[in-house]
């Protein structure tokens, strides 16, 4: 179905509920849509325009049935389906978004549109094999397109194709060499490559155009052999974002996460009653608040990832739900407000806790505990090491000077395996539990 095949009668009063849904008059859009659709032969853009009216309103079962109307009135109709596999990805229903996308591929497999989306599809399931394919598919209909040669590098260094990448890198500074996205990714790419000193100085021109940029003094720090004390928060924001909708099912079956449940019965065992109140740093989606379930005081949960907190809104236990950098977050933190302060494998991306354990130990009150868990670091390597993966590992001798140069008066640490590394190799670490007097 085409808009031609459609009543032109239609198009103005659509363009104003539209505007009635940007403006925020959302009873007066859905007026109209009532109205419209019982006057209105079936037509597809009428339920279109009432799955915009639902994503703006927060409501995503209505999204996706409206557009599934409209896909019902014009099965061929690519907006529909565009539309219709974004809502679904959304929502982390990845096998049937990604049935749509591919059905709209197969309808129109060189339009540049559709391609796009099904990149966006395969993205956020992770598929990063698939995406790559549809990016080369796009680059080859338009190979003077650096965005595209710039999103297929990424794609191909997602995957540790690092060779490759380069050489999409290269093409895209080859026309803009002043462009920070890909010196950063070529810096990126070339440490996977093990050529440290070339990435130095790739990187430092990147840092150089843009000063602020933590993400690009992170990697130049790395490139030039040295420990950079903490990641981005943009780099774990972007990364988290884009893993939210599929992490519990990647992390829980594929990677044998089992942090959160034994945090869980570390606390329900300590206090069974449930007569707590519990900050959870990094709380993510909320997969401790799935194993503790409801207790009797403030559950609040706290993440720099949006998409990660939209997640654990599900789970219907926390209290409170915010998004804010976890140290900001207990510095304003009343003290003694919490009887527990958790973080499950959270401080593998913090690094450096010389203010995050201290800033624990004010907002916990009287008998409370800290329960966190780490990757372990090998006597020989130090109290903080960055591994190639770029996470943090850090000596159980570390962590208990930490907590009890903080005052904490007991801390006690036990060796576990954190998850698997892809899927098959167990990592290393341990669960500490830091008690205040």
């Amino acid at each position: 179905m085409t808009q031609a095949d459609t009543p032109d009668t239609n198009l103005a009063k659509l363009r104003a509920i539209e505007l009635d849904i940007a403006a925020g008059k959302f009873h007066e859009a859905a007026a109209a849509l009532n109205t419209l659709s019982f006057e209105s032969p079936p037509d597809a853009r009428i339920y279109l325009t009432a799955a915009m009216l639902a994503r703006a309103v927060k409501n995503p079962r209505q999204e996706i049935l409206s557009l599934q109307r409209a896909i019902a009135v014009a099965p061929r109709w690519l907006p529909a389906q565009i539309e219709l596999a974004g809502a679904l990805s959304r929502e982390g229903q990845h096998a049937h978004a990604i049935a749509i996308i591919d059905q709209a591929v197969a309808l129109e497999p060189r339009e540049m549109g559709v391609l796009e989306a099904a990149v966006a599809i395969k993205n956020a399931a992770g598929d990063f094999v698939a995406a790559q394919g549809y990016l080369q598919t796009a680059l080859e209909l338009r190979p003077d397109n650096m965005q595209v040669a710039s999103a297929l590098a990424v794609s191909l260094a997602k995957q540790s194709r690092f060779d490759e990448a380069e050489i999409h890198l290269r093409r895209v500074l080859d026309k803009n060499p002043d462009d920070p996205f890909a010196l950063g990714w070529l810096g990126t790419c070339l440490i996977g490559l093990n050529r440290k000193d070339e990435a130095a100085i790739v990187l430092a021109h990147g840092v150089a155009l843009v000063p602020e940029n933590d993400s690009l003094r992170f990697y130049l720090a790395i490139a030039r052999g040295e420990t950079p004390r903490t990641q981005p928060k943009e780099l774990m924001r972007e990364f988290f974002d884009g893993y939210a909708s599929q992490f519990d099912q990647h992390l829980l079956g594929k990677l044998k996460y089992r942090v959160p449940i034994k945090v869980a019965e570390i606390i329900l065992k300590a206090r069974p009653d449930r007569a707590i109140s519990v900050l959870d740093l990094g709380c993510g989606t909320g997969l401790l608040g799935a194993y503790l379930g409801r207790i009797k005081g403030a559950f609040v949960g706290v993440d720099v990832s949006l998409k990660m907190i939209e997640q654990a809104v599900r789970y219907d236990v926390y209290t409170d739900l915010r998004q804010a950098d976890l140290l900001e977050e207990l510095q304003r933190t009343l003290s003694g407000s919490f009887d527990y302060i958790t973080a499950n494998d959270v401080f593998i991306y913090v690094g450096d806790l010389s203010e995050i354990i201290p800033a624990s130990f004010a907002a916990l009150g009287r008998g409370g505990a800290m329960i966190f868990s780490c990757e372990t670091a090998g006597d020989a390597e130090g109290a903080l090491v960055l591994r190639p993966s770029k996470r943090y590992a850090h000596s159980r001798e570390s962590i208990e000077t930490l907590c009890r140069d903080a005052g904490f008066v007991t801390c006690a640490i036990e060796a576990i395996d954190l998850r698997l590394e892809d899927g098959t190799i167990p990592v290393a670490g341990f669960i500490a539990v830091a008690r205040k007097q």
